[in-house]
């Protein structure tokens, strides 16, 4: 620590000549009236008091002066603010007026992040010294702590005036200019670095961020080209202009810099993606699939790349699944992933997914066990069996799957609300309620909930539990107004057991506002108004049930109904009979056939 200060003190004393000169040789002496006011509102200690003279040159107080002076950059120096603050002041409060004195105090009080103190002492020393630069940064970095953008730009700019090529000072008012959203300014000071300098890569990105931020895709393709002439190599630079011709839908020009990068690095991958992405915009399927296939078939490439590189065409091809030369890429791709690692669990987990798309639910479950087996805490992969179980009418294999779902990842909502559908399906109706009830009662986003709540409601109404249904349902439309599906079956049970008939209609209609072509609910909203006993809108709906080509048996029950209200029992028979022919169960309609 010696050997530092007695190096350090030649510096100081240097400095402290250099500003004390400057100091002695001013033409003016700021007054008493100029001085200004202290920090925190506190006036400066006025030197014509008794006891405060001012130091003149070549006096005691001078020596004393540069002693406190040098003592404390000496400490400012050694991480020492405390002793630093006390011979700064001292120093001070006898050379007022010294510019290195009041530069001094800034930087401490910016070091103490005391912006206002460090603004006070910048500006005095300003003030004394305006040429001076780096009097003139301080005061800009306190301005800055402060938060008084504007100003900080007022004294660059006056900065400016007295260096007006200096790069420093430019460099600071773009990057401010730019913090102040004032993109365009700021890139003409950038442009008048490039014209003191030269191209500069560094500046040029700078102005692309600009003009990202204004939107201006023309100007980055033009920097971008400025770039590219300083290193025409560059592959992330022609990577990055590729994107921007992408975005203009410029692909020609984007497909020649893509071949570029594979010139230099023929098994890039996002050059190949990207390329590849290019000539299925174009339809050029052969040319995208023999790209993506000789990448997913290079043993050098990593395996996470040709995931990213399948899942990518998987995307595309779930946006355009009858899309049948895709499909065939989207699948190449995926035989060669499981050929070339056929116990990865991922690549099953992808194959599964192709498989969903192509509605291949036997290869889907398939691959999805391989999933499960490989990866058994992988809760993606459990989700999508027991729904694809469901999906396909598998019920007994969508609670076997979800029981063994629970070992792994139990209390999940998803797979505890299709088990309990499975059940729901099978007539197991207490089963049912109680894995319905448990999903109810686990976190879920509000949709779902309501989803889960309004199965749960046509269970409890299969067991004549109607107080628990109206329960259930209330909730569901509650945490979704637009539950048609709720709604729909919420009124239908209110009109079988003919209460709250008005409210009846009101969900019934709001069905319908969701979905106005389903077959179930135009037959709601029909029967509604058979209970309410308007037959001929309840004709009119049922009519238009049956229309669809979806009308189940109960709606062609409902119709036999309406005409023998009608009066019509012949028409009535011929409804009957219809729901008889298509649902054998029906059995009681015989006694209204006068069938034995």
């Amino acid at each position: 620590m010696h050997v530092r200060f007695t190096l350090l003190v030649p510096l100081l004393s240097a400095i402290l000549a250099a500003t004390m000169t400057l100091s002695a040789c001013s033409s003016t002496e700021p007054t008493a009236a100029d001085r200004p006011e202290h920090p925190h509102g506190q006036p400066a200690p006025d030197r014509t008091q008794p006891g405060l003279p001012e130091a003149r040159p070549g006096t005691g107080e001078e020596t004393m002066a540069r002693t406190h002076f040098i003592r404390g950059l000496t400490a400012l120096e050694l991480k020492d603010p405390e002793r630093a603050e006390v011979h700064l002041n001292r120093a001070h409060a006898l050379l007022p007026h010294m510019p290195g004195v009041n530069y001094a105090l800034a930087r401490l009080y910016l070091e103490k992040s005391d912006y206002a103190g460090s603004v006070f002492y910048s500006r005095r020393a300003v003030e004394l010294e305006p040429e001076n630069k780096w009097y003139r940064m301080m005061l800009v970095d306190g301005l800055r702590g402060s938060g008084e953008y504007r100003e900080v730009l007022h004294h660059l700019d006056t900065a400016l005036t007295y260096h007006p090529g200096d790069i420093q000072l430019l460099y600071t008012r773009a990057r401010m200019q730019a913090s102040q959203g004032d993109y365009e300014a700021s890139n003409q000071t950038y442009q008048q670095i490039l014209d003191l300098l030269g191209p500069d890569r560094a500046i040029h990105y700078q102005r692309i961020s600009n003009f990202s931020r204004m939107d201006d895709t023309d100007a980055i393709i033009t920097e971008l080209l400025k770039i590219l002439e300083l290193d025409q190599g560059n592959v992330n630079t022609l990577l990055m202009l590729s994107q921007f011709y992408l975005e203009e839908e410029r692909t020609n020009e984007a497909a020649g810099l893509l071949e570029q990068v594979l010139q230099r690095n023929p098994q890039h991958p996002e050059a190949l993606v990207n390329l590849a992405d290019i000539h299925i915009m174009n339809e050029e399927w052969d040319k995208a699939g023999e790209l993506l296939l000789g990448l997913v078939g290079d043993p050098v490439v990593s395996l996470s790349n040709k995931l990213e590189i399948v899942q990518y065409v998987l995307s595309r091809f779930s946006h355009d699944p009858d899309n049948q030369q895709l499909q065939g890429t989207a699948s190449m791709l995926v035989d060669t992933l499981i050929t070339d690692d056929p116990d990865n669990g991922m690549i099953h987990a992808m194959a599964a997914e192709f498989h969903i798309i192509t509605g291949d639910g036997e290869q889907a479950l398939h691959h999805l066990h391989r999933t499960t087996e490989l990866m058994p805490e992988n809760d993606a992969a459990w989700r999508q069996l027991v729904q694809t179980y469901y999906i396909e009418g598998m019920y007994e294999e969508t609670i076997d799957a979800g029981l063994r779902a629970e070992e792994f990842i139990p209390q999940d909502a998803f797979i505890l609300f299709f088990v309990g559908g499975a059940y729901f399906l099978k007539d197991e109706y207490e089963e049912a309620a109680k894995w319905l009830s448990d999903a109810a009662d686990l976190p879920a986003r509000a949709p779902f909930r309501s989803i889960i709540l309004g199965t749960l409601g046509d269970v409890h109404a299969s067991l004549d539990n109607w107080d628990e249904a109206d329960d259930a349902y209330e909730e569901a439309i509650t945490l979704d107004p637009d539950n048609d599906v709720a709604l729909n079956n919420y009124a239908y049970y209110l009109s079988e057991r003919e209460t709250r008939l008005d409210d009846a209609k009101q969900m019934a209609l709001r069905a319908l506002e969701l979905n106005p072509e389903n077959a179930a609910f135009l037959d709601t909203m029909g029967w509604v108004y058979y209970k309410l006993g308007d037959y001929e809108k309840a004709h009119e709906y049922i009519r238009a049930s049956i229309e669809t080509g979806d009308a189940s048996a109960e709606v062609l029950e409902h119709m036999g109904d309406v005409y023998d209200k009608l009066g019509d029992p012949d028409r009535a028979h011929y409804w009957w009979q219809k729901a008889l022919d298509k649902d054998e169960t029906r059995t009681y309609l015989k006694e209204r056939l006068h069938i034995n």
